[in-house]
């Protein structure tokens, strides 16, 4: 009644009608998925939008990936595990400012990600277990557990804080982007002396005041966190 079924569950209906020769369609992996979901930009990410990527009927993902968050989930996961990270440096400051800085270009590399990323209600398992490398690492150069942790989560955050702050000042407002389009009601806002250094804060990339900040932060778990040498 419904069409005779291929070796993936679509049905050969299905298969005619998107337009493909009929027989067994394409093999698909949750690498394959993965793969295609990058391709199509997490801007565009949708289960219909992979399958024409992959010329697989919709209904043939869901035997690798339940619903769109488990997509982009899946989608993160090949992106962090296919990024350049950096080897350890020898000195816990270094290693920290090269992990931060290799965030950021995952961020950079993937538009929507960052966006997609604080959605999600579960996390990533490719995320976890570079939060956790970098946890361990500390822990080598002498931290305690607990500072290691706070010291890489206090960093991490602050990356993607201030990366997503930025695509949200490079957003379409108006006839401009937001970032222009504000600078005045800014400017105005925090007076005559602050004004020029906030419209700098605007104007510049949002890269340069990131690695002011963290410096800021370096310095502190350095104050605060880093053992004590001697």
């Amino acid at each position: 009644m419904g069409g005779e079924q291929t070796g993936h569950g679509v049905t050969g209906r299905e298969w005619r009608v998107r337009g493909r020769p009929r027989g067994r369609p394409p093999r698909i992996t949750r690498p394959a998925i993965a793969d295609a979901a990058l391709a199509v930009g997490f801007d565009n990410l949708t289960l219909a939008t992979v399958a024409d990527r992959l010329q697989v009927a919709h209904s043939a993902l869901y035997r690798h990936v339940a619903d769109r968050e488990e997509l982009v989930m899946v989608a993160i996961d090949r992106a962090v595990a296919a990024a350049s990270w950096p080897e350890p440096a020898g000195e816990w400051r270094p290693d920290l400012e090269a992990q931060a800085a290799a965030v950021w270009r995952v961020l950079e590399r993937h538009p929507g990600l960052v966006k997609e990323f604080l959605r999600l209600t579960r996390f990533p398992e490719e995320v976890m277990r570079r939060f956790g490398a970098s946890v361990r690492s500390l822990i080598g150069y002498g931290f305690t557990a607990e500072n290691a942790f706070l010291a890489v989560d206090t960093v991490f955050d602050l990356t993607i804080d201030v990366f997503s702050r930025g695509r949200q000042l490079d957003a379409p407002a108006g006839r401009g982007i937001v970032r222009d389009n504000t600078a005045d009601a800014w400017a105005e806002a925090v007076g005559a002396e602050v004004a020029p250094i906030m419209r700098r804060a605007l104007t510049d990339p949002a890269a340069t005041w990131f690695d002011r900040k963290l410096e800021l932060v370096l310095d502190g778990v350095a104050a605060s966190l880093a053992p004590r040498s001697g």
